[in-house]
């Protein structure tokens, strides 16, 4: 009997906005549907055409990158690999082991073992790989336009988090807090295979950064946001990487006290173009900056 194929598969996400758009290869992002909106502030996965022998598609949609496992090394070793040599990334990301995904049926014609990390990176990391080895691109997760449309019809108000992936069901009489994936949704498959699932059971792990009382930079070693910023904008990556809507002031007051993790920046003018008016700019201090000497990387169970 053939034995099993022991791959890593990695999840890595990312911010863009729709504002600066320019700044990467348009026909490799995908922002799902209607074409044509305005979607804000998205959260986006890196994919792949295709990851060649680690994992063979046998359809023409993306997947997310994906490694064979090297007689000499780790699991995590083989997925830090997988950003740094095959992807190209180079700047430091933080991966964290999702699951084992082992169904025997996962894959046709042979037994793969896929162990799924997931990390984040920011874009200027992320835009110059884009377009690259096996076409590298960007497959949306949640945007401010898919919050405000689901909040409208209603939708968010039945999930525990709600994303373009999935979601989880909020617990009710009638029903458990039960995981939907986009194709039980009726929104996918998205991706080939399982892939689908990897991401949505990602995210979920990723939402864990800007819950509770941890500044989520942090814990995802990435910053994000620019050097100076908005509440409003943080308040925006909060909801996207969230799948919920928070209140402006709740927000608000659970930010801007003695124990913040952001205080007003000196940086007077936005570097980049934004629209609206001016606004109080703000900065990470620097404990909370993962860029900054001193700033020590949080983790969620370590």
């Amino acid at each position: 009997m053939e034995s099993s194929k022991l791959v890593v598969t990695v999840a890595l996400f990312t911010v863009l906005e729709d504002f600066n758009l320019f700044t990467v290869p348009t026909s490799l992002v995908s922002i799902g549907s209607p074409k044509d909106e305005r979607f804000g502030m998205g959260l986006f996965v890196v994919t792949r055409k295709s990851n060649e022998d680690a994992v063979r598609s046998v359809t023409e949609k993306r997947v997310l990158p994906a490694s064979d496992v090297r007689p000499n090394e780790s699991i995590e070793q083989a997925a830090q690999r997988l950003v740094r040599e095959e992807l190209g990334i180079f700047a430091p990301v933080k991966l964290r082991q999702e699951r084992i995904f082992d169904n025997p049926e996962r894959q046709q014609g042979e037994r793969v073992i896929s162990i799924t990390f997931w990390g984040f990176a920011n874009l200027e990391d992320v835009a110059p790989v884009l377009g690259g080895k096996e076409q590298v691109g960007l497959e949306i997760v949640h945007s401010s336009s898919m919050l405000d449309r689901w909040s409208k019809d209603g939708r968010l108000e039945q999930f525990d988090g709600l994303c373009r992936f999935g979601g989880r069901y909020l617990p009710g009489e009638s029903s458990g807090h039960e995981l939907a994936t986009a194709t039980q949704l009726g929104w996918g498959p998205l991706l080939d295979i399982d892939h689908d699932e990897m991401v949505l059971l990602s995210w979920r792990k990723l939402r864990y950064a800007f819950g509770g009382k941890l500044d989520p930079f942090r814990s995802l070693g990435a910053t994000a946001l620019p050097e100076a910023f908005r509440l409003s904008d943080l308040r925006e990556l909060n909801d996207i990487c969230r799948g919920e809507r928070s209140q402006v002031d709740q927000f608000r007051r659970n930010i801007l006290n003695e124990s913040s993790f952001i205080a007003e920046s000196s940086i007077k003018v936005e570097r980049q173009k934004r629209p609206g008016k001016p606004a109080t700019l703000y900065s990470l201090r620097d404990w909370a900056d993962p860029n900054k000497e001193g700033g020590k990387l949080l983790g969620f169970d370590d």
